[in-house]
């Protein structure tokens, strides 16, 4: 299957100037973070192009396809925290993520490419039952008071 996203689209979106050169291997990671979207919403590829009230999902998938891939990129070695120190001047960088340098996506983007109306999150359970008054779904008895 080809990709969806290219790596001249991962890199043309690169903020900085120490983006990847190497395009056959951002196309790799690109393959490779398209198969973990497609193992976690295995309807993803029918969906694509098929419902009009997702008319922007194929662009997401690029956009999280190419947040996932300049992750990797931006750390492969895999640091968590960076020190560096010269003469009497130190700074340190504290990389997030809970994999520094692995193939991940984040709740939020997961949200973006997953089916309208499903839910990732925390939920809530109404502890008032529906008979009671004080419920949102109360209905009087058609009797009245």
């Amino acid at each position: 299957m080809a990709n969806w996203t290219t790596a001249t689209e991962v890199v043309d979106a690169w903020i900085g100037d120490d983006a990847p050169t190497d395009l056959a291997k951002v196309d790799l990671w690109i393959g490779r973070a398209e198969r973990l979207l497609r193992s976690k919403l295995p309807g993803l590829t029918a969906r694509i192009g098929a419902d009009p009230a997702e008319p922007d999902l194929l662009d997401n998938v690029k956009d999280v396809v190419t947040s996932m891939v300049q992750r990797v990129f931006r750390n492969p070695e895999g640091v968590r925290t960076r020190q560096e120190t010269t003469g009497p001047f130190s700074g340190s960088v504290t990389l997030g993520g809970d994999q520094p340098g692995e193939l991940w996506v984040t709740d939020d983007e997961l949200a973006r490419v997953s089916p309208t109306g499903t839910s990732r999150g925390a939920f809530t359970i109404d502890m008032i039952p529906s008979t009671s008054p004080f419920s949102d779904s109360y209905v009087p008895p058609s009797g009245g008071w």
